[in-house]
């Protein structure tokens, strides 16, 4: 997984593009110290790039997500296309993040 962070006031969206697998771990504790940090209210992370994900990656997503529920950062996910959008529905991501 790459990903690269876009700053938008009191918001910060996060395209990410490629596989994002148990490997990816390292490069996501990144992205949990910048919620752990905070100074935003909304955070969007963008996957229409991220053509796979797997548990690991889901599991990721859950940190982040009570991660920032510690800061009152409003998570979102935008842009899940293919295998990346049936996996979220299959796990029932709707019901824990806000889609777009």
């Amino acid at each position: 997984m790459d990903y690269n962070i876009i700053d938008q006031n009191n918001a910060k969206t996060i395209r990410m593009s490629g596989q994002f697998t148990f490997p990816d771990n390292p490069k996501f504790k990144s992205i949990l110290i910048m919620a752990k940090e905070g100074g935003f209210h909304n955070l969007t992370l963008d996957f229409m790039g991220v053509t796979f994900i797997d548990s690991a990656g889901l599991g990721m997503l859950l940190l982040l997500r009570d991660q920032c529920a510690e800061k009152q950062i409003r998570v979102s996910i935008a842009g899940a296309q293919g295998q990346v959008a049936k996996i979220f529905s299959i796990s029932n991501f709707d019901r824990l993040f806000s889609m777009q």
